[in-house]
């Protein structure tokens, strides 16, 4: 009987770790491959779209997930673009101070209009 408890325990904190929301492990330093990200200023939320995984604080704990939690109305002309070689989460406060809410409407697509301008003008 004892044994059976602990591996129910087992499988039920099995299924835990890989439910919506599971706390972000912290990994130290720069990973030395730039990745992008979109951070949403106004929510403290991070978009990783290669994985298609959403990063946000909750309590104290960073969590990710396919989706954010439903209080976060994401629109993609509050976010921003950042191309990082970490995590976004491990140096959240200097992102945090670099991008304070309320000043971004899709940075990332005006930059992306302004290389297009002067690739084309290039040419």
């Amino acid at each position: 009987m004892k044994a059976r408890g602990i591996i129910l325990l087992a499988i039920v904190a099995t299924l835990f770790s890989f439910s919506a929301g599971c706390v972000v492990a912290e990994r130290s330093g720069g990973h030395g491959r730039y990745e992008t990200y979109y951070y949403y200023p106004d929510y403290e939320v991070y978009f990783y779209p290669s994985a298609r995984v959403y990063y946000w604080l909750d309590r104290g704990d960073w969590r990710h997930g396919p989706q954010p939690p439903p209080r976060y109305a994401l629109e993609p002309r509050g976010r921003v673009k950042l191309d990082l070689d970490y995590e976004p989460h491990t140096r959240h406060a200097r992102i945090r101070d670099r991008y304070p809410p309320g000043r971004y409407e899709d940075r990332d697509q005006d930059r992306d209009r302004r290389d297009r301008d002067r690739r084309d003008k290039d040419r």
